[in-house]
C-alpha cells in the first residue's frame, strides 16, 4: 500500500519500464507517477503500453485524492 507523504504536488512525473513473462513478445509494461518533490512513487498500475493504461494511472491518482 501507498502512504503518500502530501496531497498536492506541483507535478507529478510519469516514468515507465516493462518486463516480459515467458517470452520477450508477452511484454508487461510498469507505468508509475513519481513526485520529484517527494522522491517518493504516488502511482502504479500494470498494462499495456497504451492509452488505456495511461487513463487508469490517471484515474488512481484521483482516486487517492491527490492533486497535481
Amino acid at each position: 500500500e501507498i502512504s503518500p507523504k502530501q496531497n498536492k504536488y506541483k507535478s507529478l512525473q510519469v516514468d515507465e519500464l516493462w518486463t516480459f513473462v515467458g517470452k520477450k513478445k508477452n511484454k508487461k509494461w510498469l507505468i508509475y507517477a513519481y513526485s520529484f518533490e517527494t522522491k517518493e512513487i504516488e502511482a502504479w498500475v500494470w498494462g499495456k503500453r497504451n492509452i488505456k493504461t495511461a487513463q487508469k494511472l490517471r484515474e488512481k491518482i484521483e482516486e487517492i485524492g491527490r492533486e497535481f
